[in-house]
């Protein structure tokens, strides 16, 4: 199981803190205002009154052994960078910050943020659920149980046909298509531009696969679109 320490507990923070725990994470909240922490306490494994700017606070709560660290402080941009960097020396894989302005954002990337975000309000369940869920890059749920998600292709299905991978009577679930990325092939002109004026040559593209065949085999670069249980997506991106 997944272990996320969430810092800051305002609107952001506390649905990020929310969503991981509804993905199925183990979710650390953090903030300097005993109310919020209150609030966290409901729905969070662990939720915490301290100074994140506290490098030894941090540290004797676990921080430094959590998979990833989100620093949703907005308000405090000094609170914000400083708790990015003690993160980042505590040893934390993956720091996500949240930036309030382009320039904050390069603040925060120069002490060591691994990728910084500017979300709307709204934007905190969402976010939640792709750190979650990596390998899941969009999802279109029917209720709260199924959905179509677009998943990357675990590395244990590469080079494996569809047949072999008996997808449906393992994981209960339904291939729908696949995207796979190809490149114009059409001859150029000196400009790299083709001679009807499309796309240059080399350009990125991709190829989709509606109702692929049971002899297809899955690429490591290949997107699928599956029909499924949430659950049983959840064990497949894993």
């Amino acid at each position: 199981m997944k272990q996320v320490a969430v810092i800051g507990l305002g609107r952001f923070g506390m649905s990020v803190a929310e969503s991981l725990t509804e993905n199925r994470c183990q979710v650390l909240a953090i903030d300097s205002d005993m109310d919020r922490v209150k609030k966290a306490q409901a729905f969070v494994t662990q939720a915490v009154e301290l100074d994140a700017r506290d490098a030894d606070a941090l540290r004797a709560v676990g921080v430094a052994e959590m998979d990833l660290a989100v620093v949703a402080i907005g308000s405090n941009l000094e609170s914000s960078m400083l708790a990015t960097m003690i993160l980042k020396e505590l040893g934390v894989k993956q720091v996500v910050a949240k930036a309030v302005t382009k320039l904050h954002g390069r603040f925060l990337e120069k002490v060591g943020a691994d990728k910084v975000i500017y979300p709307e309000l709204d934007s905190g369940h969402q976010l939640g659920r792709h750190l979650a869920r990596p390998n899941i890059v969009e999802q279109i749920e029917f209720g709260a149980d199924y959905g179509v998600f677009e998943i990357t292709a675990p590395a244990n299905w590469v080079g494996k046909n569809l047949a072999d991978l008996s997808i449906r009577g393992k994981y209960g679930v339904s291939v729908l298509a696949i995207k796979s990325p190809t490149e114009n092939s059409e001859d150029s002109t000196p400009e790299g531009k083709s001679p009807k004026g499309g796309a240059p040559k080399g350009e990125a593209k991709e190829e989709m696969n509606i109702s692929p065949l049971a002899t297809t085999v899955i690429t490591d670069k290949d997107i699928l679109l599956v029909l499924g249980h949430v659950d049983d997506i959840e064990k497949i991106a894993k």
